[in-house]
Parts: structure tokens; sequence; C-alpha cells
């Protein structure tokens, strides 16, 4: 059974179709989605969109799986700027965008997997490090480079760190009760 994982972010998203158990018949691939000055949420998002499209109609996956965004999002302070008079600075509080679009991104995905009843699971980067990396805490840039490292050692040939953490999340996918109940089924 197929399964299409996703790394997904606003400038470039990794992806990997992995069918278990071999990692030779694994295709890897990414595509930039780094949005044009001035568009809109939804013209960023929809960037994404048909690329995610043209992956399941190209490949017809039987499960998907994808990096969940952060269920928290932050907020941070904002630089303040004097008021009319010049004598106070205003503070104010603002959070990070991509954070916001990323949300917008995994709804693409669900529901591409949805409107297909293909079963899917979004992971937590914890969740998959521990298991794949074997170790959750790591930090993002010692995450990427871990998962090339080990990516290399199995002898898979990734071009970025976005395919690197896809290949990352496939080989968990393969990994999670999800999945294993659909091998079961099918058996």
């Amino acid at each position: 059974m197929l399964i299409l994982a996703f790394d997904q972010s606003i400038a470039r998203t990794g992806w990997a179709l992995y069918e278990p158990p071999s990692h030779s018949s694994m295709m890897i691939g990414s595509f930039t989605s780094r949005p044009e000055t001035g568009m809109t949420t939804e013209e960023k998002t929809a960037i994404f969109c048909d690329e995610i499209e043209k992956l399941f109609r190209a490949h017809k996956p039987q499960f998907v799986i994808w990096e969940a965004a952060a269920e928290v999002i932050r907020s941070f302070a904002k630089q303040g700027k004097e008021d009319l008079l010049g004598q106070h600075k205003v503070q104010g509080v603002t959070v990070n965008a991509d954070q916001l679009i990323l949300r917008d991104i995994q709804g693409h995905i669900r529901h591409a997997a949805r409107a297909r009843r293909i079963p899917y699971e979004a992971v937590q980067p914890k969740t998959w490090r521990a298991a794949i990396l074997k170790n959750g805490n790591l930090g993002r840039d010692e995450a990427k480079n871990k998962a090339r490292e080990f990516c290399q050692m199995l002898r898979i040939s990734v071009k970025n760190d976005d395919q690197a953490e896809a290949v990352c999340i496939s080989l968990f996918g393969a990994m999670t009760q999800t999945y294993r109940m659909m091998q079961a089924r099918a058996a």
C-alpha cells in the first residue's frame, strides 16, 4: 500500500511516496511554494493545493501522512513605533503569519485525502523524530541534518532537507497503527 508523506512549509515542501518494505521503490521530490509579494493567504495556499492535487491524481496513494502544524500559534511583541507626538512607543503584539498559513496547508492535505476517502494521519515532529531519528527533542536544524544522515545511511538519495524529512515521515507512516490496520484488513 502506497504511502504519501509531506514535510510541508511555506517556502519548499518535501514529499515522499513509499510502498513498504522496499526503500528502493521510494519516489521523492519537493516543490517550491514561495509566494510572490502581495499575495493573499488564499493565493499562497492555492499554489500548494495545486501541487498536492497533482501528486494525489498521479500516484493514487492509499495512506497519507504529514508533519502536524503547531497547535499553539505563538505571539511576539512588535517593534514599537512612536505616537504622532513622538512621545510614547506604542507596543503591539502579532503572530507569525507562516504558522497560520501552515494550518491552511495542512487543511488542504486533509481535504485531498478525505475527498478521496484515503486514511490519513498528522504526526507531531517530536513523535516521528523519536521513532525514526531516536531523539524527539532535536532542534529544527539538527533534526534536518539527522534526517539527511539517516537517508544517507539507508542509501536514499535526497536533494534537500525537506525531502529527507518527508522520507522519515513516510517511514514513520508505515509504523502507524492506522497503516498496520489497513494492511491487516487487506491481507
